[in-house]
């Protein structure tokens, strides 16, 4: 999973496949053993072509990573969140009530917790006016293209909590954007949440691999004040 990231960090979406695409993928081979009998000249083709298809899927219609300019692109974007007294309980109802996902994971199980919670986005990218949080996954779904269809990756997402992980990246980039852009408005800056399962994305099969959501506005609003402490507007 670390050095799937690694493929993608830093990685100009623009860049050709070809001579440039070859030398970034050798850039990220040098000192890489990932098994004992690892032949990284063995790899290099199948990264070449992995890369591209993933840098060409469609996101959502008309948009693609290879789309994105390197300077609407931010990696790795440090966030904090703090907590004011928040309790699983209550995030567990919130959660609930107001996201399809999180209606069918486990509950959330922790002691009160106070403070700051740290964590990074791995990609925050604007296009057309609007945000959106990208995340890689490197899961092992299957073996099968279906195993990384809608309904799979509805069900990893929930078994492996992501819905909980879209929902902080988006309280922190929707509090971050509040403050840096005068007219800021959710539903009109927001563009939503996207998770790539790597192993599934083809450039040529649609949403293979691709799952996509926007966070309700009234969840969004109702962590704010939760975590704020505001327990009558939460």
């Amino acid at each position: 999973g670390t050095f799937l990231h690694s493929l993608f960090e830093g990685l100009d979406f623009a860049i050709q496949p070809g001579v440039e695409l070859d030398a970034w993928i050798d850039s990220r081979l040098q000192g890489i053993q990932l098994a004992t009998d690892w032949q990284p000249e063995l790899w290099r083709p199948v990264l070449q072509q992995w890369v591209a298809d993933v840098v060409a899927a469609q996101l959502q219609p008309g948009l693609a990573l290879r789309d994105i300019p390197a300077a609407r692109c931010l990696a790795e974007m440090e966030f904090l969140l703090p907590l004011a007294e928040l309790d699983a309980n209550r995030l567990n109802q919130l959660l609930r009530q107001q996201d399809v996902l999180s209606a069918q994971a486990h509950p959330l199980s922790f002691t009160t917790l106070q403070g700051m919670l740290k964590g990074f986005m791995y990609l925050v990218f604007e296009h057309q006016g609007r945000f959106y949080v990208l995340d890689y996954k490197s899961n092992h779904l299957g073996d099968s293209a279906d195993a990384y269809g809608p309904d799979a990756l509805q069900q990893a997402m929930i078994q492996h909590r992501y819905d909980l992980q879209y929902q902080l990246y988006t309280l922190a980039l929707h509090r971050y954007l509040r403050h840096r852009i005068a007219d800021y408005d959710y539903e009109r800056h927001f563009g939503g949440v996207i998770y790539l399962f790597l192993r599934g994305v083809d450039g040529e099969a649609g949403e293979q691999g691709i799952f996509t959501t926007r966070p309700d506005p009234a969840l969004i609003m109702a962590m704010d004040a939760l975590f704020a402490g505001e327990e009558k507007d939460a």
